[in-house]
């Protein structure tokens, strides 16, 4: 008896921890991938993210997207910040960031 609540014991945790390493991962930068402009979050990089886990039914949504990047603010003559994003103070340095922040 108690080597079958020791063998129910390991496959609970068995599923508890998988249902935990399921899913995505964070965002990252696909390898060799370069920002194609130099600042005013004008520019876009292409990231990846990997399913965790093993099982891509847990994972939703694409494995890639293209994200803004050079989030400093444009020197004139160029437009302080791109369209779609505003100055904004962060860590007491002024940058551009999406408006959708």
């Amino acid at each position: 008896m108690k080597l079958l609540s020791f063998l129910v014991s390991i496959v609970i945790f068995s599923v508890v921890v998988n249902s935990h390493n399921s899913g995505w991962s964070e965002w990252a930068d696909k390898p060799g991938a370069r920002c194609n402009d130099t600042c005013g979050a004008c520019g876009s990089i292409r990231q990846v993210r990997t399913c965790l886990g093993g099982n891509s039914k847990h994972c939703q949504g694409t494995r890639e997207r293209l994200a803004r990047c050079n989030f400093d603010y444009c020197l004139y003559p160029r437009q302080t910040c791109c369209a779609g994003s505003e100055k904004a103070i962060v860590t007491r340095k002024f940058q551009c960031r999406p408006c959708d922040d």
